[in-house]
């Protein structure tokens, strides 16, 4: 073979590849043989017919398509050799330059290269954030209105009732081919909010249930209302609306004591005390997860700023592909799928995948390949005890949330057995190589000598994973 390299600037190299008459002819005699199994031949058995017939019953060209791919897998290995490439993916035919003698244009996708710069000189503070009482109070105030009882009430509205309404809403002044109804009038059962309560998350806008003090069931009230430029829904971001409301019943809501009788009716705690500890707890770990996850999604967006990633297309591809399988999971565990769920957003799927669905790819690729390098720069190696323990967890939360059962019936003992102990062994080095960076940052490895790069850059073994993807597509996506 005679090979001619061309790289090529979205990492991938063009090889131009002229291959011995002799060879090509043996491959298109196994391309014959090939399609005389698969294909049945007049007068012959499965695989016995001859080179001419064949050619003569399927013409060349087909002869030659299947040659061309069977010669391409065969001497693949030679090609990668001889042209000393490290790929990443299979070759395509980019071009038949000629089939006497046949030449080929080869395209070869690379391993990626990643160059993390200095990235042991990053510097980010690590402060998470205790848990502030009132949260907790908050989040039992919550819990508690959960357990009220209910009864109506012939009086004004006040502080913390219960109260069923219908609202329509309508621009004040809508432009041209604008729709005026913006709410369609709807029934709607609201808390109404106490001074000292954040108002952020009402509907439909903050503030609202305190415009409705001092009605009653019955009564009607018009109330505009303005919405800021950065207003959550984009349709009403600076316009002005007018809501119509009418009171349909007022109750009060009777809290319960919040005593040892209210821990045990809301689940298996001996008393109050016990509730509100395993409230802030989870509190606090739900807290310091979301510090956490911040936290590493500065630094690897520090370290990105300066450093270097190459990697060909179909890696993209490839993980845009993972993305929107995932995407199509959480619609499906909502009873949904993506072609209902485009209808409502009103885009097409190709617009969905380029302008959500690609940046995702792409962040989470990029940050793959940066935290693998950072785990193979640091010669980071799992403990046998701590894989073992993570195995056990994974069997855990897999039985709990019925994954294994499923998985299972689709796999063997020995395949299931393998996939487990590599998610093990992925979300633990995931786990151990955001420690070192934590480590790095905070200043604590200052005192040991920054690990040399191995010689040889242009490869390394892919050992870190995303624990659990970043998804951020849209309010379908399930939070990790």
């Amino acid at each position: 073979m005679k090979i001619e390299s061309e790289p090529r600037e979205d990492h991938q190299m063009q090889l131009t590849v002229e291959f011995e008459p002799e060879l090509f002819e043996k491959y298109k005699h196994q391309a014959a043989r090939k399609i005389a199994r698969e294909s049945k031949v007049p007068g012959f058995r499965p695989g016995k017919a001859p080179f001419d017939v064949v050619k003569r019953v399927f013409g060349e060209k087909a002869i030659d398509e299947q040659a061309l791919d069977l010669l391409i897998d065969g001497t693949y290995p030679e090609i990668i050799k001889q042209a000393d490439l490290k790929p990443s993916g299979p070759a395509s035919i980019e071009k038949i330059e000629s089939l006497d003698p046949l030449k080929l244009n080869i395209v070869i996708p690379l391993t990626p290269v990643v160059d993390l710069g200095d990235y042991r000189s990053i510097r980010e503070e690590y402060n998470p954030t205790t848990m502030n009482p009132d949260e907790v109070d908050k989040f039992i105030h919550n819990l508690q209105k959960s357990y009220a009882s209910v009864e109506p009430v012939e009086r004004p509205i006040q502080g913390s009732d219960l109260v069923s309404l219908s609202i329509v809403g309508k621009l004040s002044t809508p432009i041209e081919g604008e729709k005026e109804e913006v709410i369609k009038e709807t029934p709607q059962q609201v808390i109404i909010q106490t001074e000292d309560q954040e108002k952020t998350d009402e509907w439909p806008f903050p503030g609202f249930t305190q415009l409705l003090i001092g009605l009653s069931a019955g009564d009607e009230k018009t109330i505009s209302h303005t919405y800021p430029e950065d207003a959550k829904d984009e349709k009403l971001r600076g316009k002005d609306v007018e809501f119509h409301i009418r009171i349909t019943t007022v109750k009060s809501m009777k809290l319960p004591d919040l005593n040892d009788e209210f821990a045990q009716t809301v689940g298996e705690f001996d008393s109050f005390e016990t509730l509100r500890k395993s409230i802030t707890d989870r509190l606090e770990q739900k807290a310091n997860s979301e510090y956490e996850q911040a936290f590493y999604t500065r630094i690897v967006d520090k370290i990105r700023e300066h450093a270097s990633l190459k990697y060909p297309p179909q890696v993209l591809d490839e993980e845009v592909n993972r993305v929107l399988d995932r995407f199509n999971q959480d619609l499906a565990r909502q009873k949904r799928d993506l072609e209902t769920y485009l209808k409502l957003r009103k885009i097409d799927k190709q617009s969905f995948i380029e302008n959500e669905v690609k940046p995702a790819a792409i962040s989470q690729l990029e940050r793959y390949l940066i935290l693998n390098e950072v785990a193979t720069l640091e010669k980071l190696e799992l403990d046998q005890k701590e894989l073992g323990t993570e195995i056990t967890e994974t069997v855990n939360e897999m039985e709990q949330s019925g994954e294994y059962k499923k998985a299972r019936k689709n796999l063997s003992p020995q395949k299931l057995a393998n996939a487990v102990a590599m998610d093990a062994a992925s979300r633990l080095m995931n786990r151990n190589t955001l420690n070192r960076l934590k480590d790095i940052v905070t200043g604590k490895l200052e005192s040991i000598p920054a690990p040399q790069p191995p010689v040889d850059e242009g490869e390394s073994t892919p050992v870190v994973t995303e624990e659990k993807p970043v998804e951020p597509l849209s309010e379908a996506s399930t939070e990790q």
